[in-house]
């Protein structure tokens, strides 16, 4: 499985290099590009996670802003619950009411948040060395990367599993049938018989994507099996 990770490394150092070029000055991101990229041809369980979930003003990354973060990190099947961690983000634009109805931030309750560049500046602290994992990644990495060229000038690139990639896989391997809402993230756990929690709270979901990326990736190796971390991924 060496082989399946090399290509997929070399391209992520090189993008590495690229986007380190652009980047402004020292900063939390030139630090994640600078870091060691994890060795994703060892076994899924040997790995370290951060498992991230974004809440928006709206669901464009040009033009909407990042309203809270939620992420958690894992080893392997394990959520390190003491690692948890949410913060409300103070975004530079009103908060249009369709929005503040699904996730219960209102502009009150944000400007009471941190800045954009301060979370920012957590959140890549977390990342360095670990694999990134979302459900529906492409939106949460669309976000990161948009936050991250305003104020370094540059975006991140790291290794990215997507719980919803994975799902789509499960259910093709098994010639099953699916539709959209059955890939959503509350669908996919009561598929797994994981526990409902409320939905559109950052770190709710990010806690619940690890739950489920857990659930996967042990469905998927079957006893015994060694699952290398790189048939994990998705090319993003």
């Amino acid at each position: 499985m060496l082989s399946a990770w090399f290509p997929h490394r070399l391209w992520l150092s090189w993008r590495r290099r690229r986007l380190r070029r652009r980047a402004r000055d020292i900063s939390p991101l030139t630090r994640l590009l600078d870091s060691p990229l994890p060795d994703l041809s060892v076994p899924w369980e040997g790995l370290d996670y951060v498992v991230l979930d974004f809440e928006t003003t709206g669901l464009d990354s040009r033009e909407d802003r990042l309203l809270s973060v939620g992420w958690v990190t894992m080893k392997g099947p394990t959520i390190d619950l003491g690692t948890a961690h949410h913060q409300v983000i103070r975004p530079d634009m009103e908060i249009p009411e369709a929005s503040a109805v699904i996730h219960c931030i209102t502009d009150d309750h944000a400007a009471e948040g941190i800045s954009e560049i301060e979370a920012l500046e957590s959140l890549l602290n977390v990342m360095a060395g670990r694999v990134l994992v979302a459900h529906n990644a492409r939106f949460e990495l669309a976000f990161l990367n948009a936050a991250c060229r305003r104020h370094f000038g540059s975006a991140v690139a790291v290794p990215v599993i997507d719980t919803l990639h994975l799902a789509r896989r499960s259910f093709e391997r098994r010639h099953l049938a699916h539709g959209p809402g059955e890939l959503r993230l509350d669908s996919l756990r009561q598929r797994y018989h994981l526990p409902r929690y409320h939905a559109h709270h950052a770190l709710v979901d990010a806690l619940g994507t690890a739950e489920l990326f857990s659930a996967l990736c042990q469905d998927r190796a079957g006893p015994g099996e060694r699952l290398p971390a790189s048939r994990l991924l998705k090319a993003l």
